[in-house]
């Protein structure tokens, strides 16, 4: 009996700390990287800046495309579950904007994304 007090402090202590990490999100990286190079960033959390050129909402996603070629280069993707944080439909909202966008970039079908899920990841530049 006496052994379990000192595993519930520990316990205890980690979700404490579990909690302030979520209170306290670390600082955005301070990183910029233009839409081109994106691809060479795989696995990174950095600020990616370009022109939105197209926009496609199908209803359960939308995409942001930096280049008409959307199958080989560099795309902002939203999930419909996130749809609603928004002002507007992303689609109006950024395109022909040039923005910068925030997140992890992974790879997808061989081409570089961030997938989005707040507007405070995006911000329009002009």
């Amino acid at each position: 009996m006496k052994r379990i007090r000192p595993i519930i402090f520990a316990t205890a202590l980690l979700l404490a700390g579990l909690a302030a990490i979520q209170l306290f999100p670390q600082e955005k990286s301070k990183k910029e990287i233009s839409w081109e190079e994106a691809a060479n960033y795989y696995g990174q959390t950095v600020w990616v800046r370009g022109r939105v050129v197209a926009a496609n909402n199908t209803g359960k996603v939308c995409f942001l495309n930096f280049h008409r070629n959307w199958k080989r280069y560099f795309t902002v993707v939203i999930f419909a579950s996130s749809f609603s944080r928004f002002p507007e439909p992303p689609e109006k909202l950024y395109l022909n904007k040039e923005i910068r966008v925030y997140g992890r970039i992974k790879e997808y079908q061989g081409k570089p994304e961030i997938i989005v899920e707040s507007p405070d990841q995006i911000e329009i530049i002009k």
